[in-house]
């Protein structure tokens, strides 16, 4: 009620969106409001907008805390509907807490505000492991998996992959700062998953994620040139 009084600065007999938790939203309308409360009417079921179609899973190697919160946050908004996150072989941070319940619920909770700014109506699933053996274990690869490499590994882009990929699920494995243990790259390679690249250029481990996100959403998703066919 306090965020919505002062963060939306509701006034009385103004209409806003609700949304609870099985989940529907609603069009409510203010009645009453004080500091702590908020009393208002449901004045009709409103119809979900519509999520990607493009299903999109981010497998993150865990970066340093502030990167992480950032990918989750824009990761959300450009419609990924699951996340997996695991300690690589070189990540430097938060190496021990991908199962701690603390951490996945401070993550979900950024996923979930992340929801409400893009007006997504749909959670993405966040899932913790212990290493990315464990996440390969307890998540066979569903449609095509492609992992991230540096420029050293001589990879094709996305686009240069001469098969159909509309339609399908889309898994993402991306490194953290350190890079990839080319011992990492050999497991996922043995498990089917695609090594590709971005290009010359080094970026950060959240300048890749969201670059190789919007990159899928615009050649297989609802943001680019397929969009007003899907």
């Amino acid at each position: 009620a306090d965020h919505a009084s002062k963060s939306r600065r509701l006034r009385i007999g103004e209409l806003f969106e609700v949304q609870d938790h099985q989940p529907q939203r609603f069009e409510a309308k203010v009645l009453a409001k004080s500091r702590n409360r908020l009393s208002f009417i449901v004045k009709k079921l409103l119809k979900p907008p519509p999520e990607s179609c493009l299903q999109l899973e981010l497998w993150q190697a865990l970066p340093r805390e502030k990167a992480l919160e950032f990918i989750l946050q824009k990761g959300t908004e450009l419609g990924v509907s699951g996340f997996v996150l695991f300690p690589g072989r070189y990540s430097q941070g938060m190496r021990h807490q991908p199962k701690q319940e603390e951490s996945l619920q401070r993550w979900q909770r950024i996923c979930r505000e992340a929801c409400k700014q893009s007006g997504r109506f749909l959670f993405p699933e966040l899932k913790g492991y212990n290493s990315l053996d464990e996440a390969f274990e307890n998540n066979p690869l569903q449609g095509v998996g492609w992992i991230l490499c540096s420029k050293e590994d001589n990879t094709r882009t996305i686009s240069e992959h001469e098969f159909p990929l509309r339609g399908i699920q889309h898994q993402l494995l991306i490194g953290p700062e350190g890079g990839w243990h080319q011992d990492e790259i050999n497991t996922a390679e043995n498990m089917g998953w695609k090594r590709v690249g971005l290009g010359p250029r080094i970026m950060r481990s959240e300048t890749a994620a969201l670059s190789a996100l919007s990159i899928l959403q615009y050649l297989y998703g609802d943001m680019g040139r397929h969009s007003q066919k899907s």
